[in-house]
């Protein structure tokens, strides 16, 4: 998996954004896809790790640098919404994590190590280093952690005049490291201190007398920093801390601020956990050895914070381009749940309760940031289900003729659905984007599934963007697949599907693409496009799609089916042809209700299908039918019961009670969908889905392709 762009909504959609995460890697989806190795190293691969029970990257070898995006050019990221990145990593030796941005003064490396005796302007040009402390730490070595950075802020440390356009890759340098959840993103901020208001601060220690705090006007270049705390007095010896005494913040734990001290100076953070009070305490000592460790009788965690710059002293590439200029703010973020478990890995963090320095200098930016929401990239993305009643994210693409209307309206089968209108083919129709803003950027998933009603001609597009560039996936009213020409790959949905009823469409985008292009690979899903007036709903991407299917009668016999209610003494099931539908079915005879079938395997066993989530079976009935789909959640059995009315009615015992529409009974061939998974979690708050077990029905009628996905 490569990126995912995840939108925070009271529904998932991709419009009016109010937080994104963009995820580049997290493993889930079994390839290293866009790593490249350069010089020394192994191929990049996918790996299991128990200790974060989740597929992650490995890195082996001899010191790389892999790239994840690129520099520039059509692999670069591009992205120019997020400002801050997260990752984690277990290592096993020295490393240098490289950033590659573009700005508005060119090219720039935001480049990070364990190192503390180094300097932001070091190593090569554009190069701009922060340490991140642990150096030869043995609690940062061979367990996961996470770190966070805000780049903006990282760049406006050694050119403050400068800006960031678009972050662009991720490159690592190095040997024998996991990574995994390397993302962008933009948190909400709680600002403590801003420079403006010196009544934020106190002297919490003033022995010896004489400490004070006052606001200046930063001395650094052109004052781009603006107000900003002076704190004076007798180094150490005195403290200084911000009001209130007691922040009770228990929704973040990334701790951010910017300084300028030209001596040693110290941050205690005073946290409340699990085990009790902690103080959480940053120098910047410069040390190489220890950069860590435990004191005050376990109640004090300290760490280095790295970066000769924390205490002004700049290097020679500074001078050069900056001439004698030593007065270079730097950033510091620290991710105390991190630092915390660094040496209480069992313990966990409640709430950060205040912040105090130790030494004179200048301070500014005081803040708590969020750490970052990331959806489990095995649940479905939902980008339409129509059911907010607009049409956000939607736009005419193609309005010649004019007239063409996007509308959010209420089917009599489906709720809420999204009609489009215009002249048939001639208009069209976009969710997303296919490139630029707005592109949906889901570098997770591999597969989509739509609901369509159409009774006209249709051509549907996704569009995908691929290690071969820009793919348009186009699905068609065609009994045929046309193959690849240019960027589109045609594909048949049957010459009957639009008849004017509702049919939900599922496609392995991946197996679609290698089916004409077995050596491309998808990087991402921007968009889904169509032509032709109809009605749609349930647009979603899956990590993937692989169907099971338990029962399509084709084999003509019935030996996964079982009486197990015979209350007539004559319930009987035959496999027959059915001229209506065109191919072999399950014909169920009895005596209504009082008799049961139930659909296992050949043996008679349960499924025990823990793959999947979704089930999908047609039925033809004229009677009155309950349907159980029977499974193993996290509290156990439960049936989920589904029957021909309007309503739910909810969990009663082990049975979940649904309706699939009163209107099914009519003697007609119907598809039902079902989203197991889903319907356990609505009616039941907090249990989950484990496996889908055995299909059973009591009525007479016919059933068809059950199947699980």
């Amino acid at each position: 998996m490569k990126k995912i762009d995840i939108f925070l909504f009271i529904f998932l959609s991709c419009s009016s954004i109010l937080s994104a995460t963009t995820v580049y890697e997290d493993g889930e989806d079994g390839t290293a896809n866009g790593w490249r190795v350069q010089k020394n190293g192994e191929p990049a691969k996918n790996i299991y790790s128990p200790a974060r029970d989740s597929q992650v990257i490995r890195l082996e070898g001899k010191g790389g640098p892999w790239i994840l995006g690129a520099v520039s050019g059509d692999l670069a990221w591009n992205n120019t919404r997020e400002k801050t990145i997260s990752w984690k990593m277990v290592q096993g030796s020295r490393y240098t994590v490289y950033i590659p941005v573009t700005t508005k003064n060119g090219t720039r490396y935001l480049f990070y190590n364990d190192l503390p005796k180094r300097i932001l302007r070091h190593g090569f040009e554009g190069g701009i280093l922060h340490g991140l402390g642990g150096y030869n730490h043995s609690e940062y070595k061979n367990v996961w952690r996470t770190y966070t950075r805000n780049l903006e802020r990282d760049l406006k440390d050694s050119e403050p005049d400068n800006e960031l356009i678009s972050v662009n890759g991720f490159i690592y340098a190095g040997a024998n490291v996991s990574i995994d959840d390397i993302l962008l993103y933009n948190p909400t901020e709680h600002v403590y201190s801003d420079g403006s208001n010196v009544g934020d601060w106190v002297v919490s220690d003033n022995d010896p007398a004489g400490a004070r705090i006052s606001r200046v006007i930063d001395p650094q270049g052109d004052h781009a920093q603006g107000d900003v705390i002076q704190l004076q007095g007798d180094g150490l010896n005195n403290k200084y801390r911000l009001n209130p005494e007691n922040w009770n913040n228990t929704t973040q734990s990334i701790i951010q601020w910017r300084s300028r001290f030209y001596e040693t100076y110290s941050v205690s953070i005073k946290v409340q956990t699990r085990l009790g009070e902690r103080e959480l305490l940053y120098t910047n000592s410069n040390n190489y050895y220890p950069s860590g460790g435990v004191i005050n009788e376990g109640h004090t965690i300290w760490h280095e914070m790295g970066g000769r710059s924390l205490i002004g002293v700049n290097g020679w590439e500074q001078e050069r381009d900056f001439g004698s200029v030593n007065d270079f703010w730097q950033t510091v973020t620290r991710d105390l749940k991190q630092d915390l478990r660094d040496f209480e890995p069992d313990n966990e963090l409640i709430s950060v309760n205040s912040f105090e320095v130790m030494g004179s200098g200048l301070i500014d930016d005081v803040k708590m940031l969020d750490r970052p929401v990331v959806i489990d990239p095995k649940k479905d993305m939902v980008y339409e289900d129509a059911e907010d009643g607009t049409i956000d994210g939607w736009h005419v693409y193609d309005n010649d003729p004019a007239g063409a209307t996007i509308t959010n309206v209420i089917d009599a089968t489906k709720g809420r659905v999204i009609e489009l209108k215009g002249d048939g083919i001639a208009n069209g129709y976009e969710i997303g984007a296919r490139r630029g803003d707005g592109q949906w950027n889901n570098r997770n998933h591999k597969a989509i599934s739509w609901s369509m009603n159409y009774s006209e001609n249709f051509s549907i597009y996704v569009a995908l963007e691929t290690t071969n560039g820009p793919r348009y996936m186009n699905y068609e009213r065609r009994d045929d697949d046309r193959g690849k020409s240019g960027n589109y790959l045609k594909f048949g949905l049957g010459s009957n599907i639009a008849d004017g009823s509702w049919h939900t469409i599922n496609r392995n985008l991946e197996d679609d693409l290698h089916q004409f292009e077995p050596d491309n690979d998808i990087l991402a899903i921007h968009a889904f496009l169509v032509r032709g007036s109809g009605r749609l709903d349930d647009i979603k991407t899956m990590l993937t799609y692989h169907k099971t299917v338990y029962e399509d009668a084709e084999d003509g016999t019935t030996n996964r089916w079982t009486v197990y209610a015979n209350s007539s003494a004559n319930a009987v099931i035959n496999n027959i042809l059915d001229n209506n539908r065109g191919s072999r079915v399950i014909q169920l005879q009895g005596q209504g209700l009082a008799d049961g079938y139930r659909l296992r395997d050949a043996q008679n066993h349960i499924w025990s299908d823990t793959t999947h989530k979704n089930i999908k079976w047609s039925m033809n009935y004229s009677e009155p039918f309950t349907l159980y789909i029977e499974t193993q959640t996290k509290n156990g059995t439960r049936y989920l019961v589904y029957t021909a009315r309007d309503d739910d009615r909810g969990l009663s015992g082990s049975y979940i009670r649904l309706g699939v529409g009163a209107d099914i009974i009519d003697g007609s061939w119907h598809t039902i969908e079902r989203d197991i998974a889903q319907d356990i979690a609505n009616a039941e708050a907090g249990n989950e889905l484990i496996s889908i077990n055995s299909f059973m029905i009591r009525g007479s009628g016919l059933i068809d392709d059950v199947e699980a996905f």
